[in-house]
């Protein structure tokens, strides 16, 4: 693929990512890759490796504050529910 099509590929991704519409692997690769770095754009499998150290270090942080899980932020412990009088 020739740098002009990845080129048009980036920018009909950025369309689509600004329409709020998801991307695949490949398009996000292409949305966040620097056509003036002179690199390729990274691979899917680069991608995933880096979405799993971002969530790991997120796990991370949130474990200093005791966040183990999502009914941790949503569920009210030690509250009472409130009753009409």
């Amino acid at each position: 693929m020739t740098n002009e099509e990845m080129i048009a590929m980036r920018n009909i991704a950025l369309k689509k990512h600004a329409n709020g519409k998801a991307l695949t692997l490949e398009e996000t690769a292409l949305a966040i890759w620097d056509p003036d770095s002179g690199k390729k754009p990274m691979t899917t499998m680069g991608l995933l490796k880096l979405e799993r150290r971002a969530l790991a270090k997120l796990k991370t942080k949130l474990k200093e504050y005791n966040i183990d899980s999502l009914d941790d932020l949503f569920d009210p412990k030690y509250r009472e529910v409130g009753r009409e009088s």
